[in-house]
């Protein structure tokens, strides 16, 4: 099931750490193309709204926000010890955006990320990832810790559970993906 040629989207609820804020339900995909091995690409965006909690700062309340990030990136993988564990190292650039109305908690900023992660398939039918995002951010969610979960359904067709545990947010996602 590891495979570098696959694309993804996912509905992911992110609930900021900041009390300010309720959560956001988003929606996303990512898009893995393989060069020559071990070389890939990768493309992602996202994008969520969410409203501000019923009291927040400065009386702005209900603030409605909007939420979106894109990414692009590049990166390797090798076999370790055996073909169903593989180390994963991803860098590249991602870009995200929060705009509030009624509020000033709105900020965009570009950063540079690295990623190393491990991609384990216990069973044929399944694959465990778990990886730490560490960017250059200084506005939102400089370090992640990411775990999921896929299971195939079909041969070129997985269903995916996950979570993303960050510094300024937490956030659980589903997915579906097609690899190729």
């Amino acid at each position: 099931m590891v495979n570098f040629d696959s694309l993804e989207v996912f509905y992911r609820y992110v609930d900021p750490k900041n009390k300010e804020l309720d959560g956001a339900h988003t929606i996303g995909g990512a898009l893995t193309v393989a060069l020559f091995n071990p070389l890939y690409l990768k493309f992602g965006a996202s994008w969520g709204s969410g409203s501000g909690g019923a009291s927040t700062v400065g009386g702005a309340a209900n603030a409605d926000y909007d939420f979106a990030s894109i990414q692009a990136g590049a990166g390797f993988h090798t076999a370790l010890i055996h073909d169903r564990l593989t180390f994963v190292a991803e860098a590249g650039l991602i870009y995200s955006s929060l705009r509030a109305t009624n509020s000033a908690l709105s900020f965009s900023d570009g950063s540079i990320y690295i990623r190393p992660a491990l991609r384990f398939t216990p069973f044929d039918f399944m694959e465990v990832q778990a990886g730490v995002t560490v960017t250059s951010s200084d506005r939102y969610d400089s370090k992640v810790l990411d775990v999921s979960t896929y299971f195939r359904l079909l041969p070129m067709f997985d269903v995916g559970i996950g979570a993303d545990l960050g510094d300024a947010s937490r956030a659980f996602r589903t997915s579906l993906r097609l690899r190729w």
